[in-house]
């Protein structure tokens, strides 16, 4: 036999369809404490089920769908703009990539160390400060949502 208690949302499966594993129905069938909350469940569900359904004098959906926001055409000229910029990068990028794919390597080879430490240091600090930035502005309307 079960010697701890089901958790609620296994009484309450019990109390709506009797399953569960046989050692809960079990021990729910032998103890009175669970048996009474199975009871109470039962009497609930049953008087949900019997509470009338709400009516409105008018139609809400005819109220609401106005207020919602308008879903914007498929093919846009923004969205055609930004799948412009897209392709136009990713060839301007991508072409020479692909024509100097075997020189690519060579052209950093001739750099001194000291310059390449130095670019990604710069580069580093610059995400680090754009980041610490992003992540204030987050506390700061966080703050503003919380009203404190």
């Amino acid at each position: 036999m079960n010697t701890h208690h089901p958790s609620e949302k296994e009484i309450q499966q019990y109390a709506l369809d009797k399953s569960g594993t046989p050692e809960n129905s079990n021990h729910i069938e032998s103890c009175a404490r669970c048996s009474a909350e199975v009871k109470t469940y039962l009497f609930l569900f049953s008087e949900i089920k019997q509470s009338p359904q709400p009516s409105f004098d008018f139609d809400l959906s005819a109220a609401i769908m106005p207020l919602l926001p308008q879903t914007p055409p498929r093919l846009s000229a923004d969205r055609f703009v930004a799948g412009f910029l897209v392709l136009f990068i990713t060839f301007f990028v991508g072409i020479p990539v692909f024509l100097f794919h075997h020189y690519i390597l060579n052209m950093f080879s001739s750099i001194p160390p000291f310059f390449i430490y130095s670019i990604i240091a710069c580069a580093s600090l610059f995400v680090l400060a754009k980041t610490l930035d992003m992540h204030k502005k987050y506390q700061k309307q966080m703050r503003l949502l919380n009203f404190n």
